[in-house]
């Protein structure tokens, strides 16, 4: 028996494969164009600081994730540093950032009525969002192998667009100079790098299925990091052929199409949309329901939510929560909020979620000084809390540069669901301490 639930564990390949294709998706194939109508011809160099901060940003969670693994990572290492309180508020803040789903599902949409224009991208777009729930029904490892064969088909996808793309670039335009590179000064650049890091962000959320992956304490840092600085390579070398081939004006604000109709022939451009942009986002929005169950998965088994929530079915998922995520999904794709909206408001509240497993992570050594000595992945000494201080800066920074350009009508609902779930927590928390009086 001990051997059966080995098999089912997650190896370093595997978390590969799931990290690649959660971080190559709606970012490279739908923010690509955003930014170059932004930044210009300083996409590229956007690239590389978004990777640089995404890894930064990800520290906190790769040293949790080292040091005390679990399933549920944001939600089991909030409550385990900062309270049981502080882990409730952080699981119900989560739900809100899950509006990205939609971008994974409407980026896909778009590519594929490109080619099939008389779809409608709607109708698209919940198809796609309704395969992928299918996918993670039949369980954890069975959708690895799914996702490692699509991660393969698109990987090979933008080997092509670069491959092919950069020998029609024109390098003369990317010339590495102040008014080349950050066209619209300095905050449009830092605002291409924060949109970006949103597309080079994904391999942390491996860490949340710990409790399914093997010697996870060394092999979670492993695969966030590594998978992270190969995606990179390859969105700076996206970047220069997005912005290099063709006039600004004709992929500003575009979807690649544009450029891969430019650079490949017709056979070659329907294999990239497909095998590259349909499945890039089909692999990030299979990734995301792999484990976005997870910390609500945890709270109910505690008590916090109804114990249906945690419930299973054969392949080990939470169907119940798998389906409100699904629906989370949904809403925004029916009702028709637009692409940008939809990110930077996922992003700003998702960089606020990650700023309280950072401040979760600055009691690691008092709360847990065994653990944290005995991590693979660690820093020692005052560079540990100085480099966390940094990074809080950073996230704190790229927040507030994604949520400033919301309307205030969307500030209205994020702040009444802020004060909702503020006071849920509240009643929620008498309620436990009742049922343990009780017990």
């Amino acid at each position: 028996m001990a051997d059966q639930e080995s098999r089912k564990k997650l190896n370093f390949l595997d978390c590969m494969g799931f990290c690649i294709g959660q971080i190559i998706g709606s970012g490279i194939m739908v923010l690509t164009g955003i930014v170059i109508g932004i930044t210009g011809h300083g996409t590229p160099f956007a690239f590389m600081g978004a990777a640089v901060l995404a890894i930064m940003v990800m520290l906190p969670s790769a040293f949790l994730a080292s040091a005390i693994p679990s399933s549920g990572a944001g939600y089991s290492y909030v409550k385990r540093l900062l309270g049981e309180r502080a882990g409730f508020f952080y699981v119900c803040m989560f739900v809100i950032t899950q509006v990205l789903i939609a971008t994974y599902a409407k980026g896909l949409a778009s590519y594929f009525v490109s080619i099939f224009p008389s779809f409608s991208e709607t109708a698209v777009a919940m198809t796609v969002l309704c395969i992928a729930v299918v996918i993670n029904l039949i369980g954890l490892k069975s959708s690895a192998l799914i996702q490692n064969c699509m991660v393969a088909f698109l990987l090979l996808s933008l080997l092509l667009f670069i491959a092919l793309g950069l020998p029609k670039v024109e390098w003369a335009v990317l010339a590495p100079s102040f008014s080349n590179v950050m066209p619209g000064g300095i905050k449009n650049f830092l605002t291409g790098i924060a949109l970006l890091s949103f597309a080079a962000g994904g391999a942390k959320f491996v860490a949340e299925n710990g409790d399914d992956i093997k010697n996870p304490g060394k092999t979670i840092p492993r695969a966030m990091i590594t998978s992270t600085l190969l995606v990179s390579v390859f969105y700076a070398l996206v970047g220069i052929v997005a912005s290099g081939v063709l006039p600004l004006e004709k992929v500003a604000f575009e979807n690649l199409t544009q450029v891969a109709r430019e650079i490949f022939p017709p056979w070659m451009y329907i294999f990239f949309v497909f095998g590259g942009a349909i499945f890039a986002l089909m692999t990030t929005l299979n990734g995301t329901l792999s484990w976005v169950t997870r910390s609500l998965q945890a709270a109910s088994k505690e008590g916090w939510l109804p114990n249906i929530f945690a419930r299973e079915n054969r392949g080990g998922t939470p169907v119940l929560l798998l389906v409100i995520f699904a629906l989370a999904g949904a809403l925004p794709i029916l009702f028709g909020l637009e692409l940008g909206t939809i990110a930077k408001m996922g992003i700003g509240l998702d960089m606020l979620c990650e700023f309280m497993i950072l401040v979760a992570c600055f009691r690691l050594p008092s709360r847990f000084p065994r653990e944290h000595a005995d991590a693979h992945f660690r820093v020692r000494g005052k560079v540990f809390y100085v480099l966390l201080g940094i990074v809080g800066l950073l996230m704190l920074g790229t927040s507030y540069i994604n949520l400033s350009d919301l309307t205030g009508p969307i500030y209205v609902v994020i702040a009444v669901y802020l004060a909702f779930i503020a006071a849920l927590t509240l009643v929620r928390h008498r309620y436990m301490v009742k049922a343990r009086d009780v017990t």
